[in-house]
């Protein structure tokens, strides 16, 4: 999906003649703000990172944006007015942005945020991560031909890590061999770290895991994938991003 800019267009019709005529909106921005249009997929987030709302731009003009819920999607979290909340995702060219913003509005089907401003943002574990149900396999690293696999689910992940629920106990610093498959996308192989273990329910584990330092190249195509699956997006030559790192 392209970004597209947003204009007002002129009645072919004559103003009478004590009516001004209509002018552009001239967007008012600095000039490190990303580039945004409707229909774009964003998280609303906490400072910590914990995800508050997923949706789409259905509104943005000057330094204010309306966020709507994504097809399918439940309800939002409400946030109290005034609060400070932070918007990440990324453009259309895979390019991440995360921006500070006030709550104007916030309901259960919509959320208004004004005094948007760019922010300095280099965890790198805080970027665009996309909710999933999906099969992952784990191995051990000694398991260098992958011949034993553990099989869980996936639950959700970025270019940073990912969240996975298993049957199987892990400990936190235990490195691991992960290999994902999204879709029709090619599977994905990655060495990942356990920075965080959750017990969840008789013998469920959830484990939050930090990818080892991807490449510039796997970061920008495993962030297209994320965002066309979030776009609901079929493109047949997206599925041949290579996906073995």
């Amino acid at each position: 999906m392209g970004i597209f800019s947003s204009f007002l267009s002129r009645d072919q019709d004559y103003l009478p003649e004590e009516t001004a005529a209509v002018q552009p909106v001239i967007e008012d921005r600095p000039s490190d703000f990303p580039e945004i249009c409707n229909e774009m997929p964003i998280e609303v987030v906490e400072k910590t990172g914990r995800v508050l709302n997923t949706g789409l731009i259905t509104s943005h003009q000057g330094m204010e944006i309306s966020v709507g819920r994504l097809p399918g999607g439940l309800s939002f979290k409400i946030c109290p007015p005034d609060s400070t909340v932070y918007v990440r995702g990324c453009d259309n060219k895979m390019t991440q942005f995360y921006l500070r913003a006030t709550v104007e509005e916030s309901s259960r089907t919509q959320m208004k945020l004004r005094d948007l401003e760019p922010e300095v943002h280099d965890n790198h574990r805080d970027t665009f991560r996309l909710s999933v149900n999906a099969p992952i396999s784990i191995y051990y690293m000694s398991d260098e031909r992958q011949e034993r696999p553990e099989a869980c689910t996936l639950v959700d992940i970025s270019t940073g890590g990912c969240c996975l629920q298993s049957e199987y106990l892990h400990g936190e610093g235990e490195v691991l061999r992960l290999k994902v498959k999204l879709e029709d996308y090619v599977a994905m192989d990655f060495v990942g770290e356990v920075i965080r273990v959750v017990e969840c329910g008789p013998k469920e584990f959830r484990y939050g895991i930090l990818f080892a330092q991807l490449k510039k190249e796997e970061i920008n195509a495993l962030t297209k994938i994320l965002f066309n699956m979030q776009l609901g997006n079929r493109r047949e030559h997206s599925r041949t991003e290579e996906g073995h790192w």
